[in-house]
């Protein structure tokens, strides 16, 4: 979803996200609406009021908007996100002013910095602020924490410089809940034996390399799906970058997915897609993949 500075975001794309509440699923997709609008602002308005936007922004949040034809979760949601917006906006207008300064304020860098920017501010809460009665800190705190690791543990060198170029880690198993290397390496195998049972996947003339055998549509959501549900049942130790994960299911699984196709699946924004209704398809390979390792 970056842009460019001669490029408008496809209208008929951005009405069909803006109706189905796309944008408000975290700080991130709410990040990418504002830019989109900013930028179309920024590069194509014939008054120039650029400088005037996050006034109207400001406004837009603090009107209630009507998704009634959205699912109550659904709606739920969007005004939480809206409500976390406002509040930021109103509070730390400096955080939107320094991302929209840089020249480069759509790049992935740009909303990396000020996703952390955002939750260092709310750990460092200033006691002056009123919080509204609605509006649950922690909670944000840990929807942040959690749904975008991949962003903070780079941004706020938890690995060190040199891992943070390339993983330090070597195989699949290595992120995997255990007590020593071991365990994880027994985990590993109950999970291959599992998705070679269920005919998930099937073993190659390489030693320990197996081949994915759905090569239909769903393909990458099933397998998004897998990490989704394993990292939700606190099988997955380690939180990495979407880069990091594709590469360590590389390791173990050959798959005819393109590989930019691949990463995408395991972006927080992808991943949070999941936590969806039972209306929605995504629900169905979740519950799948929840029978799936049941035992694991």
């Amino acid at each position: 979803m970056n842009l460019h500075s001669n490029l408008q975001y496809p209208l008929f794309k951005f009405l069909s996200e803006e109706f189905t509440g796309s944008y408000y699923q975290n700080e991130l997709t709410c990040l990418n609406r504002m830019l989109i609008l900013y930028h179309n602002r920024y590069v194509f308005s014939i008054y120039d009021d650029a400088g005037n936007y996050l006034d109207d922004y400001e406004k837009y949040l603090e009107k209630p908007l009507n998704f009634w034809y959205l699912a109550a979760f659904k709606r739920e949601r969007i005004e939480i996100v809206r409500k976390r917006m406002y509040f930021l906006l109103k509070n730390n207008r400096q955080i939107f002013d320094q991302l929209l300064a840089r020249k480069d304020y759509s790049s992935w860098e740009a909303k990396k910095q000020t996703i952390l920017e955002i939750y260092r501010w709310l750990e460092n809460l200033p006691s002056g602020i009123q919080l509204p009665s609605d509006l649950d800190i922690n909670r944000w705190k840990r929807e942040i924490k959690t749904a975008l690791t991949p962003f903070l543990s780079v941004s706020t060198q938890t690995i060190s410089a040199k891992s943070s170029k390339s993983s330090v880690y070597e195989h699949f198993c290595q992120i995997l809940s255990g007590a020593d290397q071991e365990e994880k390496q027994q985990k590993f195998e109950r999970l291959i034996s599992v998705l070679t049972q269920e005919q998930w996947i099937s073993p190659t003339d390489n030693d320990g390399i197996y081949r994915f055998r759905n090569t239909g549509r769903g393909a990458r959501l099933q397998l998004a799906a897998l990490y989704f549900v394993l990292n939700n049942q606190g099988h997955i130790a380690q939180e990495l970058m979407a880069t990091q994960i594709a590469a360590l299911f590389d390791s173990w699984l050959s798959h005819h997915i393109s590989r930019d196709s691949f990463v995408k699946a395991f972006q927080p924004e992808q991943q949070d897609a999941f936590n969806c209704s039972v209306r929605q398809p995504r629900h169905k390979y979740v519950q799948d993949c929840k029978l799936l390792i049941r035992d694991l």
